[in-house]
């Protein structure tokens, strides 16, 4: 795994909205026969999502190779709700890199936790989250998803 270097992390802007539902889209669709139905980052309106303006992507050469969608929740925690990175990103270490922005941003903002919660069928993340410091808080359904839930102390 290498970092690049010429990948650049900054906020979602309206222009980035039909590019960033292609790659969530192409990122989560292997999953939807696995669930029975579209992850539900794939049913997302970017749009009104990049308005909130807590929607951060990775771009190199003008292209945009991942993505990261964070919110704040009512105890002071922030909620990581959407990571993606396109396929030819795969294996860059990109998706750490997003986290670790993700996290240094709540920080600052005075969060205290940071959560995320995966698909059961999503193995890939079920790794990543524990190698990053996240602990599993439990398991169950929600919006007809099962789920995983963790959270990291920042």
């Amino acid at each position: 795994m290498t970092e690049d270097v010429d990948i650049l992390l900054r906020r979602a802007e309206g222009t980035d909205a039909d590019a960033i539902t292609d790659l969530v889209g192409a990122a989560f669709a292997p999953y939807t026969p696995l669930i029975g139905k579209p992850p539900a980052p794939a049913l997302y309106d970017y749009v009104s999502l990049i308005e909130t303006g807590r929607v951060r992507v990775a771009i190199s050469a003008g292209q945009i190779l991942g993505v990261i969608y964070t919110y704040p929740e009512d105890d002071g925690g922030v909620m990581l709700d959407v990571l993606a990175v396109s396929e030819a990103a795969r294996g860059r270490g990109l998706a750490m890199r997003l986290i670790s922005e993700a996290e240094a941003r709540a920080r600052r903002e005075g969060a205290a936790v940071m959560r995320v919660y995966t698909n059961a069928v999503m193995v890939a993340p079920q790794r990543l989250y524990p190698k990053l410091g996240y602990t599993e808080t439990h398991r169950g359904e929600s919006d007809g998803y099962a789920r995983i839930h963790y959270e990291k102390r920042l």
